[in-house]
């Protein structure tokens, strides 16, 4: 700005100049003449200033004056020179005097004296430049308004860094008018006022437009709070705006809506979904949409309301507006109508009749409107092919299903005719035979006006043929009335001859029950009287194996050794038949005591020790812990460890292994596994080994001897204990019973167990 008036300010500088020393030589002429030409040469000098280039002085009436006018027209000549090879490069004066047409551009000296006047000037104030150039600009303020912002002017830093004010300015006319200036100039040096430049833009139209969007605003504010409508504003997923009407439906004070999360108004059941549908707004990636979801209304039910949003920028950020209807009432009304709309359909789905509704269309043809399963299965029809079907249609469907069709043609005629018509028994051949019923009717209005033709159809196939099947089944009962005279006749012959046949078999009966319990005292009594010499035997037996009775030859020794071991066959076999005996007459009595379980297995081991030993086979026994006491009949379990332990050598092979053992089983009972490595029983065969006299090889040239009646005894042992046994075997890899037997309810052990060298290792 320090230069923007250099040229013109050095040539009107240059031209004072000339006006000096034109004064000092005129100083000796007379004062009065002087003073005229001087002060017609100052009118001139300042037309110089305004324009330099305005042309030469007039010629000088005065002759003492006229060789200094003469030099002043050469000094001007010559300045006329200088401006012309100026204009090459236009000064900025030249292009503020264009400048845009809709800003005014006026450049200031610095007295405040207008110097240059663009064309937007002129345009905005109506002056032209010629009247308004060297005036100071306070002309073209509106009164009041330059006083207001010269004190601004004369602070030295706002007038290097510009000002910018809204002022009143005032056209050549008087009329005033809002505009916006901008100020600013070169200080100069030590504070001297250098040249300015104001720039000032009309603001009627930008006043008249904020006066518009205010009454806009205003407009559209009371729109909005007066609207029954909720809107909203939401931004960062809180609440921007709320008008009224959202405050009352939720129930609160606007003034509490302001900045609230949109979850304190939204119920949790839709809180998710409703947070996702603002976020995905707010990001772009759902501009516009609409939901419907429940709101939390303060001190009631929550509020059922459709939502439509969109997204908006709002205070420079992505925002959502939105709309909020309250759809309760219609919800529920809806949901009403639904559910009546459901019991309808579903009544008339579900009966077994078939419905058909017909309904005058515009045009007033009958067409069909409603059309039930049941009605679309008995024809055969679908519903695409039936609705909306015409009248006309709806008789040759019907034609080609029924094996008279012209009787449901005069049904409908009478039907339409405004009468009810009936039609019984109207056979269908497709897509199934079935003999209907029929029933057509006017619907009518509440207040009797025709509204269309209901026809009904019932299925009365089954009736039908029910009723001759029941005729059929009355003569079929007819002739078996007869037949069942003469059977009931036979019948009675029969119960005769089966009542004596009954007392032939009582008698039958009486005598086996007399025979078994012969039978059972016989087998108790040989039973009975064969043990004892059978011990005896024994006893000598050993006595002379043991060369008590004297020496021995070897042949002698293995004579006595076959018959000792048949004696104790013998003695078994006694034994087991003795206790069948006792059992089959039910004498068989349990003398419960508390044993250690370790107990009852060595005293069993040393019953079965020499077999082990001759087919050397290794005996192991394995205790959970030594302190298993069982509440059990001693001698009676003892027999179930001896015979399952005898099984267990009998089928084994030489050099082979037993394992016994007891672990801690189902609550109040201890299992027991006895384990051998011999022949494995066949698998049909498990299930039957338990039965009395069951052998797996019965045949006479079997290879194990027994009566087939020590795993019959073991399990009755074991039924008269509440306990039971099981088998698992494999052929040819050996056998696993598995006993139970009950805990004793003090498991202190009454008597230490004396310490055994190898558990391990065979017995001795």
């Amino acid at each position: 700005m320090g230069t923007l008036f250099e040229g013109p300010l050095s040539m009107a500088a240059t031209a004072a100049a000339l006006a000096g020393i034109a004064a000092a030589a005129l100083g000796l002429l007379a004062v009065g003449v002087l003073r005229r030409a001087l002060r017609r040469m100052a009118v001139q000098l300042r037309e110089i200033r305004r324009h330099p280039a305005i042309g030469d002085l007039p010629p000088e009436s005065e002759p003492s004056l006229r060789p200094l006018a003469l030099e002043l027209n050469g000094l001007l000549s010559d300045l006329r020179k200088r401006l012309r090879e100026g204009e090459k490069t236009p000064s900025v004066p030249s292009v503020l005097a264009g400048g845009p047409t809709d800003l005014a551009l006026v450049g200031l000296d610095g007295e405040w004296t207008v110097i240059s006047f663009s064309r937007g000037a002129v345009r905005l104030t109506g002056w032209e430049p010629v009247e308004i150039l060297d005036r100071h600009v306070e002309a073209l303020f509106a009164a009041g308004d330059w006083e207001r912002i010269l004190p601004k002017l004369a602070r030295r830093s706002l007038m290097e860094e510009g000002i910018s004010e809204t002022v009143r300015l005032q056209r050549r006319n008087g009329t005033a008018f809002p505009a916006r200036i901008s100020l600013a100039g070169d200080p100069g040096e030590a504070g001297a006022a250098g040249p300015m430049l104001l720039a000032a833009r009309d603001l009627s139209a930008e006043r008249d437009l904020e006066q518009r969007l205010r009454d806009s605003e205003e407009r559209h504010r009371r729109l909005v709070e007066e609207i029954s409508d909720g809107i909203f504003i939401v931004q960062d997923e809180r609440l921007a705006f709320a008008n009224r009407a959202l405050a009352r439906l939720l129930g609160l004070d606007r003034d509490r809506l302001g900045d609230r999360p949109v979850r304190d108004i939204v119920d949790a059941r839709d809180l998710l979904r409703v947070l996702e549908v603002m976020r995905r707004a707010e990001r772009g990636e759902e501009p516009e949409g609409e939901i419907t979801c429940l709101l939390a209304a303060r001190g009631g039910p929550p509020v059922e309301a459709r939502v439509s949003w969109s997204g908006i920028e709002f205070q420079g950020r992505r925002a959502v507006i939105g709309t909020v209807v309250d759809i309760s009432e219609r919800a529920r009304f809806d949901r009403a109508l639904l559910k009546s709309e459901s019991r309808l359909q579903a009544t008339l789905q579900s009966t077994g009749d078939g419905i058909l509704v017909l309904e005058p269309s515009t045009t007033g043809e009958l067409r069909v409107t409603l059309a039930n399963r049941a009605f679309l299965d008995l024809f055969g029809l679908s519903g695409e092919s039936l609705l909306r079907a015409p009248l006309a249609d709806l008789r040759r469907l019907a034609g080609e299903r029924c094996s008279r069709p012209e009787r449901f043609e005069v049904l409908l005629e009478g039907a339409r005719a405004g009468r009810e018509e009936r039609l019984e028994e109207l056979e269908i051949v497709a897509p199934r035979r079935a003999l209907v019923d029929l029933c057509a009717g006017t619907v009518r209005s509440p207040g009797g006006d025709p509204l269309g033709l209901i026809v009904t159809a019932r299925d009365v196939t089954a009736r039908v043929e029910s009723a001759a099947g029941l005729r059929r089944s009355l003569d079929d009962l007819t002739r078996t009335k007869a037949d069942l005279e003469g059977a009931c006749t036979d019948l009675a012959d029969a119960q005769k001859a089966l009542a004596e046949r009954n007392a032939q078999l009582e008698t039958l009966n009486a005598e086996l029950r007399s025979l078994d319990e012969m039978k059972s005292n016989l087998l108790a009594n040989v039973s009975h009287e064969l043990h004892t010499p059978l011990v005896s035997i024994k006893g000598y037996t050993e006595m002379i194996l043991k060369r008590k009775l004297g020496p021995l030859t070897p042949e002698q020794e293995r004579g006595l050794g076959v018959a000792l071991k048949n004696v104790d066959r013998l003695i078994e076999m006694i034994d087991n038949l003795l206790s069948f005996s006792r059992m089959e007459k039910g004498e068989t009595q349990l003398s419960l005591e508390d044993v250690p379980f370790w107990q009852l297995v060595d005293e069993a081991m040393e019953m079965v020790g020499e077999r082990i030993r001759k087919k050397n086979i290794t005996m192991t026994t394995q205790y959970e812990t030594d302190g298993l006491v069982v509440r059990c009949d001693r001698v009676k379990i003892g027999q179930v460890l001896t015979n399952l332990l005898t099984n267990a050598v009998k089928f084994n092979r030489e050099g082979g292994r037993i394992t016994l053992a007891a672990r801690r089983g189902p609550k109040g009972f201890i299992e027991v596994d006895v384990a051998d490595t011999g022949v494995g029983i066949p698998p049909e065969a498990l299930d039957k080994i338990f039965e009395r006299f069951y052998q797996v090889d019965a045949t006479a040239r079997r290879r194990y001897e027994g009566t087939g009646i020590g795993l019959s005894i073991v399990r009755d042992i074991l039924r008269l204990h509440g306990c039971s046994i099981r088998v698992a075997s494999e052929v040819g890899k050996g056998s696993v019973f598995t006993i139970t037997l009950p805990l004793a309810r003090d498991q202190e052990v009454p008597t230490a167990r004396p310490p055994a060298a190898e558990r391990g290792r065979a017995r001795d």
